[in-house]
């Protein structure tokens, strides 16, 4: 029986994109029977200056967490300061975080591969390889390949030579392998698919029906949602555009629901007032949108994992504007739930919805949006479904055979 070592960077203590990836990426490996997997989590250890200056929680001082039966060995580091001037104004590789590395890599003596994700799981396994000849395969998610690498230049050069120095480079879709090709084509790579949780199921309609007027919807209402990280790569200040052109567009009762926390918040919070409430009084002059029933905006903040099924099964029409993105679980979350879901013609969100459901960046992005969001309202889109290679029992199939060659 193998015997593995999965490395990454991420918080058991708010589970989201990556963690939640990764969590059960494990869960179907282990579940197979033929390898043992022991998971080791990076994770940040600031004092309250640092937690002001980087605007993180306070997180428990532990050891270990388990999660559905999975233990995660933490690792903590104590942000630097200096470290994180050498990398982002100096250009060169931080120091403390080094020697953090240096005296932590001992941890993957002994297992018979390294499986690693993201960029700093990457580090750690291509020091593993290096001092104990270890071999190693990465999954990359996302923003470590099409935007980091981008942003700090030694963090380019050393994601390439992660990669190049790895048994295998699994990428969540095609189009994040293809736009790898500009770090470095002197790699073996391959397209390993995230899946969804079983959590995310279609409720039936008594269910489904009793969720809804929990949270004060009324059977006729429409729920157009955005659901992730309130931040500039997710283009949250294309929605105020986007939610104006489809009440424009549609006469009935209209929710506008945004899940999810971040630094655009206020920001947005402005504009999608000031956006919907001129656009409702060129609707109808005499009524302004505060004063009317049928359209209303909602600010959720972040909810726990646990409501996101139920919030799922309330939507109707999911909107995804990002700039870029992996492999967008969120969309996929949404299909199982019997949601419809329109995003931008990025990443791999082609690969979750079709074609036919996206809409290119560009001067008529707004309007390109809110045509396909409205022939969803109306019926006149059929609805969507998920491709069947996106599913965790075949992507942990996949990794093992890799795993065993």
């Amino acid at each position: 029986m193998m015997k593995l070592a999965v490395i990454f960077e991420s918080s058991p203590f708010d589970r989201k994109g990556l963690f939640n990836a990764v969590h059960n990426r494990v869960k179907h490996l282990s579940a197979t029977g033929e390898c043992t997997v022991d998971v080791f989590c990076v994770h940040s250890r600031d004092n309250a200056f640092t937690r002001r200056v980087r605007h993180t929680p306070v997180v428990p001082s532990v050891d270990e967490v388990s999660i559905d039966g999975i233990t995660y060995r933490l690792l903590w580091y104590r942000f630097s300061v200096l470290d994180n001037v050498l990398l982002e104004k100096m250009n060169l590789r931080p120091l403390f975080f080094r020697r953090f590395m240096s005296s932590r890599v001992e941890l993957l003596k002994g297992y018979d591969a390294v499986v690693a994700h993201s960029f700093c799981g990457g580090l750690f396994a291509l020091m593993a390889h290096q001092r104990f000849n270890i071999p190693y395969y990465v999954t990359w998610h996302g923003s470590d390949v099409h935007t980091h690498p981008w942003r700090v230049p030694v963090m380019l050069e050393d994601t390439r030579a992660v990669m190049e120095s790895a048994r295998c480079n699994f990428f969540v879709s095609k189009a994040l392998m293809t736009a790898s090709d500009k770090i470095t084509v002197q790699a073996s790579k391959e397209v390993l698919y995230n899946g969804v949780s079983e959590d995310f199921v279609e409720f039936s309609p008594a269910d489904r029906a009793a969720v809804r007027e929990r949270f004060g919807l009324a059977p006729e209402d429409k729920v157009l949602a955005f659901v992730g990280n309130l931040a500039a790569v997710k283009n949250v200040l294309s929605l105020p555009a986007i939610f104006a052109e489809v009440v424009k567009r549609y006469d009935a009762s209209l929710k506008f629901w945004i899940v999810g926390d971040g630094k655009l918040r206020t920001q947005l919070e402005t504009a999608c007032s000031e956006s919907l409430v001129r656009h409702c009084e060129d609707r109808s002059p005499s009524r302004h949108c505060e004063e009317r029933s049928d359209v209303a905006i909602r600010f959720f903040g972040n909810l726990p994992s646990t409501d996101m099924p139920a919030i799922m099964n309330c939507i109707d029409v999911l909107v995804l504007p990002s700039l870029n993105e992996g492999l967008p679980l969120v969309c996929a979350e949404a299909l199982n739930c019997g949601a419809a879901v329109v995003g931008s013609d990025v990443g791999g969100i082609a690969e979750v919805i079709g074609q036919d459901y996206v809409v290119p960046l560009g001067d008529s992005f707004a309007t390109g949006m809110a045509d396909k969001i409205v022939s969803f309202l109306d019926g006149k889109t059929l609805s969507q479904t998920l491709p069947s290679e996106i599913s965790w029992s075949l992507t942990a199939e996949r990794e093992l055979s890799f795993l065993k060659s």
